[in-house]
């Protein structure tokens, strides 16, 4: 693996299943001494995007999820958690204020009618990201 590339990965995770799918998707591709800065962001009143490091209790259980199935004594975990308007920006904003190297998440499942009215956001975070970004299928769907 290119060292630069995994040193810092930022995952956003949307809920326990998102969790358990990102998780197992990501573990295969991890090497020793990287940083995951596990992301979920939540609705924010203003139009900076906010961040709070440690878990807080609406995103807990998301969280344990994660790290149940990803736990190693060789990575290193960061907990942050986004508050944003939308999620692609708050999560663009993210990939600067955590020093991300990589963004990585499954996609999450959402009908037309969803896309439309979020704007893609999966698909938006893809296209302004100002670093690398990994897409894994969801073989959870």
């Amino acid at each position: 693996m290119n060292d630069g590339l995994f040193e810092r990965v930022l995952v956003p995770i949307a809920s326990p299943d998102d969790a358990e799918a990102t998780a197992r998707a990501l573990r295969p591709h991890l090497d020793a001494e990287t940083t995951l800065i596990i992301t979920h962001v939540t609705e924010g009143t203003t139009a900076e995007t906010t961040l709070k490091t440690g878990r807080d209790q609406f995103a807990g259980a998301t969280y344990e999820k994660f790290d149940k199935i990803l736990y190693r004594d060789d990575l290193q975990f960061e907990w942050a958690t986004l508050e944003g308007r939308e999620v692609a920006e708050a999560l663009t904003d993210a990939i600067d204020m955590t020093e991300a190297t990589l963004v990585a998440f499954t996609p999450r499942e959402i009908n037309t009618w969803e896309r439309t009215i979020s704007g893609d956001p999966g698909g938006k975070l893809i296209r302004e990201a100002t670093v690398p970004v990994m897409v894994f299928p969801n073989r959870q769907a």
